[in-house]
């Protein structure tokens, strides 16, 4: 399995999409989809690792979080 297709599981397993049909490089057009996968995807990060500031992270996200790809910048919270 390659990276691309774990980044594509990981945003199909918040969304009702189908990983096969997910683009990293394109955002999600549906703003409802959008929003509930960055809070649901945030809320599991921040129940993960506690130590994590679940504000800043949010912020973040929302800020941020555009594409697929962009889920690598999220990693840096995890990585501390």
């Amino acid at each position: 399995m390659t990276n691309e297709e774990k980044l594509q599981k990981i945003i199909a397993a918040y969304t009702p999409l189908d990983y096969t049909k997910i683009n990293l490089k394109r955002a999600i057009k549906d703003n409802y989809i959008a929003a509930e996968f960055k809070d649901n995807f945030c809320a599991d990060i921040c129940i993960a690792w506690r130590n994590i500031n679940p504000t800043q992270l949010r912020n973040d996200m929302f800020v941020k979080l555009k594409t697929g790809e962009d889920i690598l910048k999220i990693l840096k919270y995890v990585l501390l």
